[in-house]
């Protein structure tokens, strides 16, 4: 196997590290274990910057496919998680969290994000009348994600809709988390392609019974 570079560490080299407290290594060690648990995981890499007083981020590099429900159990293990940022483009996972000698009484906030009219010139043809209403207020939340511009689809199947969205910019976990939980009557399925760079959607149609509920670029028309 060839040396990492370096800063760069394999999961089965991982050792302490020397800028962190043991209880911050431990949230490291657990969360490669998840991740390197996943199909796709055997060229993942990872560095860690701990220069910052207060806190440290940890980077994933060429992560496999990852759910929503997945980025979910990584906040679950840290009380002290400032944010989890997804970076398709990259193919980067960025976790950052306080250090274990930092005060974090506050709960992590609730993030604030805007809603933007979807194009007049964007094609619902696909999307039938009864589903519109739902699939039209999930692309405004998504435009509300970011100022820059990215190319979505949608592909209509007997079911449900797959919402493929790529060249988007980091995308924030926690907001992704907030649109899904707003519309988590439709939002069956949610996922980090990194190996596509795509981050997916799959969108239940309204005549089909309620079965599993997972818990602005602009739109580039094509």
């Amino acid at each position: 196997m060839d040396s990492p570079s370096p800063g760069i560490i394999t999961e089965v080299r991982f050792k302490k590290h020397k800028g962190l407290h043991d209880s911050d290594n431990r949230f490291v060690q657990e969360v490669i274990k998840v991740v390197t648990s996943l199909d796709g995981s055997s060229t993942m890499q990872f560095k860690i910057h701990s220069k910052f007083p207060t806190r440290f981020i940890l980077t994933l590099m060429e992560p496999p496919v990852m759910t929503l429900d997945d980025m979910h159990q990584i906040f679950l293990m840290n009380g002290k998680i400032i944010s989890i940022k997804v970076d398709l483009e990259q193919k980067e996972l960025k976790i950052e969290a306080y250090k274990h000698n930092e005060e974090t009484k506050k709960k992590r906030k609730r993030v604030a994000y805007d809603e933007f009219d979807v194009p007049s010139g964007y094609d619902l043809s696909m999307v039938d009348k009864n589903d519109k209403k739902h699939i039209n207020g999930i692309l405004r939340n998504i435009l509300g994600m970011t100022t820059m511009e990215f190319t979505s689809r949608i592909y209509s199947r007997a079911s449900y809709y797959d919402l493929e969205i790529e060249d988007v910019e980091t995308l924030n976990v926690a907001y992704i988390q907030e649109v899904v939980s707003k519309y988590r009557a439709f939002i069956t399925h949610t996922t980090f392609d990194y190996p596509q760079k795509k981050f997916k959607m799959q969108i239940r149609r309204n005549d089909t019974p309620i079965t599993t509920i997972s818990h602005r670029k602009k739109l580039k028309i094509r």
